[in-house]
């Protein structure tokens, strides 16, 4: 099986759909998949391996869209199969279309900026895919009413906790002085955006003030969109962190905040329950299926749910431990090999088509 694979979310430090496409292909090579990685983008690093067109993305896709051209066998040849991994899926001529559709944030106003491309673009991509992945239940349920897909079109492809993070060696003190860290601190990781709910985060942390005296919180992940982070005592931004250290980090906070608004999966509460934290967390569509018992659940706008939450985690350790078992036992439930698994199986359901 011959797959072109877009690669077009790893030419920047990678986020949620930059690890889902890189970890993907490591798992579907390893089954023996042959990946041919492609990526239409004007800038952002690729290596030799990487076919590529040096054009801008979105004019490529008004082209795709508009007249059906060029279609991406120009550049990757012929193929069995286009994957396109971060939802828009390129003009096709032979091969057979897979697109991944991680959530539909581009519908809600108060999540996604600029979404009318996409709200033309994805259901224009959903509509010639032979197979349309989506990472939860809740993201399939989504995507069948609002496009009216049968069931048999749509693959749920649960993501995976890499391996990195398990059991990972907590920070040493003098790494996270460097940072600005001091013990104890509490975590939130994601795009400093309006979808990740921080600032409703700051204002439970400011009320919870007198049981978090002693604590810290660190945000930690790449600037977004929208109005800038107030600032708050004993608050820390430290900007995106690598792989190198994320893991370390998540193993040396004492819980981990995730106040998300809206996830189509939800991947770091995983990788923190992964590292042995205990996870705090919106009330997303997708964090029951996801998360189950394992984490506390928050609505997430409200802030005074949010400041009680911050207070139990902070002042009761045992409940921090029991969080920290239930969590390492719920992400060892997955892994990119089943992702990689789930896929193939939605490959093989697209030729038969």
């Amino acid at each position: 099986m011959r797959v072109a694979y877009d690669v077009g979310p790893l030419l920047d430090p990678p986020t949620g759909v930059g690890r889902y496409t890189r970890e993907l292909a490591t798992s579907l090579e390893a089954m023996d998949v042959d990946l041919v990685r492609f990526a239409v983008a004007l800038r952002g690093q690729a290596g030799p391996e990487v076919a590529r067109w040096r054009l801008p993305a979105r004019s490529v896709q008004w082209a795709w869209r508009k007249f059906g051209i060029p279609p991406i066998d120009r550049l990757v040849g012929q193929m069995d199969l286009v994957h396109a991994t971060n939802f828009v899926l390129p003009a096709l001529r032979r091969a057979r279309g897979v697109v991944t559709v991680h959530d539909l944030s581009f519908y809600r106003d108060d999540t996604f900026p600029g979404g009318e491309r996409l709200r033309d673009l994805v259901p224009w991509s959903v509509g010639r895919a032979h197979q349309v992945l989506v990472p939860s239940d809740a993201v399939g349920d989504e995507v069948r009413d609002r496009f009216g897909l049968p069931s048999e079109r749509v693959s749920v492809t649960p993501e995976g906790v890499a391996a990195l993070f398990f059991g990972a060696t907590p920070l040493a003190d003098s790494t996270l002085e460097r940072f600005g860290i001091r013990r104890p601190f509490a975590l939130a990781v994601g795009t400093i955006e309006p979808r990740k709910n921080l600032v409703r985060l700051l204002q439970a942390w400011r009320a919870a003030a007198d049981a978090l005296k002693e604590w810290t919180l660190v945000l930690a992940g790449p600037p977004g969109w929208g109005p800038e982070i107030p600032r708050t005592p004993r608050v820390v931004p430290i900007g995106w962190v690598g792989d190198e250290t994320l893991p370390g980090l998540f193993a040396a906070a004492s819980f981990f905040c995730y106040p998300s608004l809206y996830e189509g999966f939800g991947l770091p509460p995983l990788e923190a329950m992964a590292a042995g934290t205990p996870v705090v967390a919106g009330r997303y569509s997708a964090a029951p299926e996801v998360l189950a018992d394992a984490a506390l659940l928050v609505e997430p706008k409200d802030v005074d749910a949010w400041a009680g939450a911050l207070e139990r985690l902070a002042q009761d350790e045992a409940l921090r431990r029991s969080l920290a078992r239930a969590g390492r036992s719920r992400a060892a439930g997955f892994s990119w090999q089943s992702t990689g698994a789930a896929t193939l199986r939605a490959y093989d359901a697209a030729l038969r088509v």
